[in-house]
């Protein structure tokens, strides 16, 4: 069972009315899993961790850090729902280090980049000061799921009629149990505070900006913590391909 069919599986279960199943059931969203060999069902879609391989023409000296690649050939379909490219690579890099929340950090705080099928490409190292935050690479396995906003999360609490239902069925409408993983694309952000698309949004936008892909980093100067990085996209840039303007933002989670 996907998570929608456990979610309404649970739900009913409480005692939660059908037709309100059905219309929490709405929010879903679908996203492409990507996870480590026998943490998912689906065929190797990308990487983590190693180096990127770049053109000549893009500088990068380390920072900010990578952290995966995607084959978007090799993407299942039926995920995300919005379009990403049909070939190449999308590659993601993040600050694995130093949480910042200003939109004025946006911008240096990571970036994607697409690399067409085809493209001349090498493998890059980064500089020495840099270097730690290279792990060792793993292919990722990609499948399709779905996933819930948390009750806290803006798409509810913005709505004083669907905080009233989650609040009056608190007990049967339960928070979505999925996390970042190690590379998850589209879907609802998976936070362990603030949401990064709740307002404001970057660049002092109006319109509610999208996740694009969210990811669990380790920094290695500080183990055990466990960050995400959320790269967000307006949704014009998103619908148009316009990956170069994402921004990027970092969550820093305290060991427990």
């Amino acid at each position: 069972m996907d998570r929608r069919q456990n979610f309404r599986a649970s739900a009913l279960g409480s005692g939660v009315p059908e037709d309100i199943v059905d219309w929490a059931l709405e929010l879903a969203l679908p996203r492409i899993e990507m996870r480590p060999k026998g943490h998912s069902h689906g065929p190797v879609v990308g990487r983590y961790g190693g180096l990127p391989s770049l053109p000549a023409e893009v500088e990068w000296s380390g920072y900010p850090h990578f952290v995966a690649s995607v084959d978007c050939a090799a993407l299942p379909p039926g995920a995300p729902d919005f379009p990403l490219p049909k070939d190449g690579h999308l590659l993601f890099f993040g600050n694995m280090d130093t949480p910042s929340w200003g939109p004025e950090s946006e911008d240096s705080q990571g970036l994607v980049i697409h690399v067409p099928a085809g493209t001349p490409t090498a493998e890059r190292q980064p500089d020495e000061r840099h270097a730690e935050f290279v792990s060792e690479p793993f292919p990722l396995h990609g499948h399709v799921d779905w996933n819930m906003p948390d009750p806290g999360d803006d798409i509810i609490e913005s709505h004083p009629e669907r905080a009233r239902v989650w609040e009056e069925y608190e007990d049967g409408l339960w928070a979505d149990n999925s996390d970042a993983g190690e590379l998850t694309l589209g879907g609802h952000a998976c936070a362990a505070f603030d949401d990064p698309c709740l307002p404001p949004y970057p660049g002092g936008d109006e319109e509610p900006w999208r996740l694009l892909t969210q990811a669990r980093v380790s920094p290695r100067t500080r183990e055990p913590i466990q960050n995400t990085i959320f790269w967000l996209m307006h949704p014009r840039d998103l619908a148009e391909g316009r990956f170069e303007k994402a921004k990027v933002r970092l969550e820093l989670v305290p060991p427990a």
